[in-house]
């Protein structure tokens, strides 16, 4: 007990001696938050915290975060959202050389679209990426790509009521095969919709 008297003591004695020394006085006009040194030190407490001594014109507008960090919190950084990639095939969407959907490629889109309804977590983003094969230019090709992956996100804004602001279109034509486009079956497997869709897990 004697012990922790004498640190005691002793801790008050040494925070007078620095508070001695302290400027805990302002110009007028020129508020200060916490007593200094004449060299400009921030005086602190010799207690286990190390508290820094504020003065009477402390205010929070005047905290810094090496004196006050509870009052600086750390920004929160949202979670980034995890991708799950589906894959259409063109061939169920379109007709052969075409950017406008097939009744039976509305139906598809309606079937994705309850999909992506029903998940419980949150869609944050979606990508829609086109795709063709390697029959005709690749600049063709390419734009090809681009208008069927603009009609389904047209689809899903105008008939799902998505918002149009979280759908990103690309097309990337021929240049990203999945197959051998010199076999019948490799060049339906290249012509085809990917779907990428952002999920951020409920709070």
């Amino acid at each position: 007990m004697k012990n922790l008297r004498l640190k005691a003591v002793t801790a008050l004695f040494a925070s007078s001696a620095l508070l001695g020394c302290a400027d805990l006085s302002q110009e007028p006009g020129t508020p200060q938050g916490y007593a200094t040194t004449d060299k400009d030190v921030v005086v602190r407490v010799n207690d286990r915290q190390g508290r820094c001594v504020r003065t009477v014109d402390w205010t929070e507008e005047l905290a810094t975060k090496e004196c006050d960090p509870d009052l600086f919190p750390e920004p929160v950084v949202a979670a980034e959202p995890t991708y799950e990639k589906l894959s259409l095939s063109a061939n169920a969407l379109f007709a052969f050389d075409s950017a406008e959907l097939t009744p039976e490629g509305m139906s598809s889109l309606q079937a994705l679209g309850d999909k992506i309804r029903s998940k419980s977590a949150q869609v944050v983003d979606i990508d829609i990426i086109g795709h063709t094969d390697s029959m005709g230019s690749e600049e063709y090709n390419q734009q090809l790509s681009m208008r069927r992956a603009t009609a389904m996100k047209d689809f899903l804004v105008s008939e799902k009521g998505f918002d149009a602001s979280i759908i990103d279109v690309s097309g990337m034509g021929e240049s990203t095969p999945v197959a051998d486009n010199a076999t019948p079956e490799g060049r339906a497997q290249n012509r085809r919709v990917e779907v990428n869709l952002g999920l951020k897990a409920p709070n």
